[in-house]
């Protein structure tokens, strides 16, 4: 088993275009409760964000496994410190 189930999300900006080839492509990847049951006990699940509704159901995105939110502020406080220090202010 695993400790950290991590996705991505499947079309980024930009990419838009390959949305539909995409889609069909990563069919049967979605993270779910059934995936996430063979991980190891007390695994975590990331994902960068944006979300999309095939790539992880609510049912993972929103439990107590996820630590999506934490992850999305821990790196807004590192791009907050990069900008400082490109800013000479750190």
């Amino acid at each position: 088993g695993s400790d950290v189930v991590v996705t991505d999300t499947w079309v980024s900006m930009g990419q838009e275009e390959e949305y539909a080839k995409r889609i069909e492509e990563f069919a049967g990847y979605e993270v779910n409760s059934s995936l996430m049951a063979k991980a190891n006990d007390g695994a975590v699940f990331l994902h960068c964000l944006p979300r999309h509704p095939e790539e992880v159901t609510d049912e993972v995105f929103y439990s107590e496994q996820s630590l999506v939110f934490p992850e999305a502020e821990n790196r807004m406080w590192t791009v907050m410190a990069v900008m400082a220090a490109q800013l000479g202010k750190a």
